[in-house]
């Protein structure tokens, strides 16, 4: 993984090469896959009354809440295209399903069930940006950031990837590391484990979340036996290096309050997890089981 530097501090020299910066974000691998993290959905609806959906803008459906919050889900496929070109035998996965907290409703009348998953509609942008659809696996099981890691590992283990890149949103990397770190933890994922198998209440319940985390042990062991390498890239400074345009729009982004209450809300849960008083056993896990 890269060096995580802090986004209120990040220049890009627009003089190195292209092809140079995003070998360094990427930490020298040749990605087999890029795997974008899911985030926002929102609704369009055009002047004749046809609807569409697409990933979120930063000063979306959070923005003017008290306090503002930043989205910026649409950095993530955007970033995955870029890099694309550069890696053109790499899959893109895109991930999960649709937690009903983040999709944006363009009326009240909408219902959450009438949304795509947040996998279909990042393989929709991806595609309208021009990438082939064959280079395209979706991936909607994932019902939170911790399953979305853990199907990272397992569809990394049942292809043999060795080398792959997850693309999020930077204030979402740190996060998305250490639920990695853990997993690769073997006292960590004892504790993980501890805590969400009381999730599942009765005997068939339980029987099915035990044959569901060997699985996720046998492809930990795979990963590890294959040497497979894990890189968490940062959508913002890829962005940032597609263009003077994007360089200019991501900095003056980052300084405003929605951006930076966002990066706030990620530090206290990092705090949470290093102290140990993170709560994983959350709902949206058991829907992914």
């Amino acid at each position: 993984m890269t060096e995580n530097t802090n986004v209120f501090e990040v220049k890009i020299d627009q003089s190195i090469p292209k092809e140079e910066y995003y070998g360094k974000e990427l930490a020298g691998i040749t990605p087999e896959a890029f795997f974008v993290l899911g985030g926002g959905n929102r609704e369009i609806t055009d002047s004749k009354g046809r609807k569409s959906y697409k990933t979120s803008p930063y000063k979306g459906r959070f923005w003017n809440n008290t306090p503002p919050k930043s989205g910026g889900a649409k950095a993530r496929p955007i970033a995955a295209v870029e890099l694309s070109k550069f890696y053109p035998d790499a899959k893109i996965v895109t991930m999960s399903h649709r937690p009903k907290n983040l999709f944006q409703l363009a009326e009240q009348t909408t219902e959450a069930s009438d949304y795509p998953t947040f996998a279909s509609v990042l393989s929709d942008d991806i595609q309208r940006a021009g990438v082939n659809e064959d280079r395209i696996i979706e991936r909607p099981e994932p019902t939170s950031t911790l399953t979305e890691i853990m199907e990272v590992v397992r569809l990394t283990a049942q292809n043999d990837w060795q080398n792959i890149a997850v693309i999020t949103n930077d204030y979402q990397v740190e996060r998305a590391q250490k639920f990695l770190d853990i997993l690769n933890d073997d006292e960590k994922r004892i504790l993980l484990k501890n805590q969400l198998q009381f999730l599942f209440k009765t005997g068939g319940e339980s029987d099915l979340f035990h044959r569901q985390w060997q699985r996720l042990e046998d492809a930990l062991s795979k990963l590890r036996a294959n040497n497979a390498r894990v890189i968490f890239v940062s959508a913002e400074n890829i962005l940032r290096r597609r263009s003077p345009h994007y360089q200019t729009l991501i900095n003056e982004l980052v300084e405003l309050d929605g951006y930076k209450n966002v990066v706030e809300q990620e530090r206290i849960g990092n705090e949470k997890i290093e102290q140990g008083i993170y709560n994983f056993a959350q709902d949206s896990f058991k829907e992914y089981i």
